[in-house]
């Protein structure tokens, strides 16, 4: 389940123990350390995508059938009192920002009800008022690139209705 390529060294001085990084149900980062224990408090299981994850073993929770109990590394870090490091875990990437929810219909103006027709209308009036060639304002030809967007992705019913279940805009043609 577990593998050399999730073990990790602690950088607090005077530790060095190997740990690993795992991320909690809040999206936290939390070193635990590197062998499964049977007084740890920590369920860690590795998901779907290779990811480790972890949890705390309550009563309510008890631990499940791929998970390893573990301690967090803080409860036996032999680092030195007083004296750390400011090492944060590996970074991953941030999340993709994604449009919320009606997003793509306010750059519109229309609601989320309005038919192909309305759609169109309210595409080509904002067109002709933000067009480049129209209007010599750089905001102005921006926004009618994001008109544009708007309008390619909801003229299409199909993923209209993927925006719509999703609130995200789906691939490119």
């Amino acid at each position: 389940m577990f593998s050399r390529t999730d073990l990790a060294r602690c950088r607090k001085r005077g530790c060095g123990a190997p740990i690993r990084w795992t991320t909690t149900e809040r999206g936290k980062m939390l070193a635990v350390d590197a062998d499964p224990v049977p007084d740890g408090n920590t369920a860690v299981w590795k998901d779907a995508f290779g990811v480790l994850r972890s949890r705390r073993v309550t009563k309510a929770r008890p631990l499940a059938g791929l998970e390893k109990l573990m301690r967090p590394h803080a409860a036996a870090c032999v680092s030195r009192p007083g004296i750390t490091t400011d090492d944060p875990p590996p970074r991953r990437p941030p999340p993709r920002p994604t449009p919320a929810a009606g997003e793509l219909y306010a750059r519109l103006g229309i609601e989320r009800t309005a038919t192909a027709q309305d759609l169109r209308r309210a595409y080509r009036r904002l067109a002709r008022e933000l067009h480049p060639d129209l209007n010599p304002d750089p905001r102005a030809a921006e926004r009618f690139k994001k008109v544009a967007e708007a309008y390619d992705v909801l003229s299409d019913p199909r993923r209209r209705q993927t925006y719509d279940l999703t609130g995200l805009r789906p691939r490119p043609k």
